[in-house]
Formats: structure tokens, C-alpha cells, sequence
């Protein structure tokens, strides 16, 4: 955009210069003549053109250099030999000075007039805005740093919910449920943690803690969410040696983006034979993508909790999680309803063709 600004101005030099107490440093520079800058010049701000122009001791309009008493013997008009000049302070929307956009030629301009410095004002509002802009992506990117940094080293709960059995009542497993100390679910901060490209890095994270938490549990097998991406990172492998395949279930979720089933079926296909299991998670929240089970084969459907919820007031859920119970039988998968809180809910299970039930406290 800035050299748009010199092209339609018809000058030799542009820039963004940001004012920073008694400093300015060239944030954007462009140039068809040789300069002795470049971007990220830093030089101090008071006698610059910009400290004249924001202070309005001159005018943001100078067509030669040499007839003006303020820039004739100015230093930077012989430093950077500029002829003719134009510049215009950048405002913040909260009316703090940010800097000055200009522009300059190496000879004079007799014809440069107040009409150019509107076309630079109108493009230093559009360019400030969007500044503005990114400055704010980037806080909210620190922000989801520092979020998940702590998630990461300290803040990070593992609770384990028991899976149980719908026709003998027995405990048949745990769920490894990840619990953070703001409340935030799991994948929202698993979408947050992918933002800033450490989706993975934070899925192991809570996989460690998950190994330890259950290191000293009876439990036959033990469930934990896990993406493509994460089961394809080598640290994965080294991780699962500490416990037996046979005790692990690998959960994936409907709304987990799957760029190449055939390659994640060849990843699973090892760790199938030693016995560990296959899940599609939160089948029937309203965004499933059948795809997953048509494509994994999985040993598990994991019926979501918003239709399990309630059932037991509402003959629509029931009917839904029939339907969903009856195409786990017929693929020879266990049918798991999550999140049953009640025993009036508990009660319609067996009924329903559900095999199991995750528990909630």
C-alpha cells in the first residue's frame, strides 16, 4: 500500500515512520532512489520532518525545499536529499499520535498542493486501521500463548469417569477427562492451543498426564481423545510404550478434520492388533460427520451427552439414540452414551441397545 501511495503521487520515496517517545523508526520504506535507511531505521524524533509536521510548525505540504526557512538548512534535507515533501500524522482511533505516512521526491514539485495530502491522509486512516488490526490479533495470540503455557505447566486437571457396564453395572473402564482451572472445555482450548500451531504439543501434554493418573489404576481399559495429527507425532509412540495396547482406547472426535483415512487407518492398524480400541466421539451432537465411522471402522460409537441428556422426559432423543445404538450393533461396535447424570436417563439404556454408559460425578 505504501508504494501505491508514492506511484500515485509520483514521488521517489514513502514511509511509515512510528513515533515512540523522543524516537522514530522507518516501519515500512519504499523507494526507486538510493537511500542511506532502510526499514527499522531508528534515529531521534525531535527536528525530523514528521516532528515538524505533527507539532504543525510546517505545513504537510512543502513543493520545494529550498524556498522554505524550516526545511532549507534542515539536516535531513540534505541527508536524504529531499526536494519536495508530503506527510501526514497516523492517529489511533483513541486519538494518540502513532506516526506519520510520507513521501518525498529528490527534486521540487511545484505542482504538489493540498490535494495530494487527502489522498495521504485518506490512506494513512485505512492503513492505521489496519495496524490497529493486527495489533490486536497479536495480543489475542500472546494472550492464547500465556493460556496455553499455563495449561500446559500447571493448570491442567485429569479426572477419571468411570465407564460402566449397562447390563451387569460393572466398571469396565475409566474416561480420561481433561479439566483446566478456568472451566474451559478441552476443545476449545485444544482449538486455541491449534492456533498458535501447539494443538499437538498440548495433546500429549494431557496424554502424559493422563498415563500418570491411571499408572496405578485397575482399570481394564482406559479412554483418551486424540487427533490424526497427534497419533502421526513419533513422541506419541514413545509415549503409549508405558502401557499395554490392550488397555487403550483412542478416542476421535465426529468434528476432527481427517485430510487422509487411508494413512490413519495404516497408523491404527498396529496398535489394533495388540488390542487397543477405536472410537468415533460425540456421534449425534448435530454436526457429526458420518464419514468417521464409514472410514474408521471403529470398535466404539460414543453417543454425544446433548442427546443422552434428558432422554428420559424426551421420546425424539430416545428414537435418535435407538437409531445410533442400532448402527453400532449392526457394524459389531459397543454403543457408549456419554454424560448420563440421572437414573431416570440410566434406566432407558438397556432398552435403547446401549451397552455402556460414561458416568458424570
Amino acid at each position: 500500500m505504501v508504494e501505491l501511495v508514492r506511484r500515485e503521487l509520483g514521488l521517489n520515496v514513502a514511509f511509515i515512520s512510528e513515533i515512540e517517545g523522543d524516537r522514530r523508526t522507518f516501519r515500512a520504506l519504499v523507494s526507486d532512489v538510493d537511500l542511506p535507511i532502510e526499514i527499522g531505521f531508528n534515529e531521534p524524533y525531535e527536528g525530523t520532518y514528521c516532528e515538524m509536521i505533527t507539532s504543525g510548525r510546517l505545513e504537510e505540504v512543502v513543493p520545494d525545499t529550498s524556498r522554505d526557512p524550516l526545511t532549507v538548512d534542515a539536516f535531513h534535507t540534505s541527508y536524504l536529499g529531499i526536494g519536495a515533501y508530503v506527510g501526514v500524522p497516523m492517529m489511533r482511533r483513541s486519538g494518540e499520535l502513532f506516526g506519520t505516512l510520507c513521501a518525498f521526491s529528490r527534486k521540487p514539485r511545484p505542482d504538489l498542493s493540498p490535494a495530494q495530502a487527502e489522498v495521504l491522509r485518506a490512506t494513512a486512516v485505512l492503513i492505521m486501521r489496519l495496524i490497529e488490526v493486527e495489533e490486536e490479533v497479536d495480543g489475542r495470540l500472546r494472550d492464547l500463548a500465556a493460556t496455553v503455557d499455563e495449561a500446559l505447566d500447571v493448570n491442567t486437571r485429569i479426572d477419571l469417569l468411570p465407564v460402566i457396564e449397562v447390563a451387569t453395572g460393572a466398571v469396565v473402564g475409566q474416561e480420561a477427562v481433561a479439566r483446566f482451572g478456568d472451566g474451559v472445555p478441552f476443545r476449545r482450548r485444544l482449538a486455541e492451543a491449534r492456533e498458535l500451531g501447539r494443538g499437538v504439543e498440548l495433546e500429549l501434554s494431557v496424554l502424559t498426564q493422563t498415563l500418570a493418573a491411571v499408572e496405578d489404576s485397575t482399570a481394564p481399559v482406559v479412554s483418551t481423545s486424540l487427533s490424526a495429527e497427534a497419533l502421526r507425532d513419533p513422541a506419541f509412540q514413545a509415549l503409549i510404550s508405558a502401557m499395554p495396547p490392550s488397555r487403550l482406547m483412542l478416542r476421535f472426535d465426529v468434528d476432527e478434520k481427517i485430510d487422509d483415512y487411508e494413512e490413519l487407518t495404516s497408523l491404527l492398524q498396529p496398535l489394533r492388533l495388540l488390542g487397543a480400541r477405536v472410537a468415533v466421539d460425540r456421534v449425534g451432537d448435530g454436526s457429526a460427520d458420518l464419514r468417521h465411522i464409514l472410514l474408521l471402522s471403529p470398535d466404539v460409537i460414543r453417543i454425544d451427552a446433548s442427546l443422552v441428556q434428558g432422554l428420559a422426559e424426551d421420546p425424539s432423543r430416545r428414537v435418535l439414540v435407538e437409531s445410533i445404538a442400532t448402527l453400532a450393533s449392526k457394524i459389531e461396535a459397543d454403543a457408549v452414551a456419554l454424560g448420563v447424570s440421572s437414573d431416570q436417563d440410566l434406566a432407558w439404556m438397556e432398552e435403547l441397545g446401549v451397552t455402556h454408559v460414561v458416568r458424570e460425578p
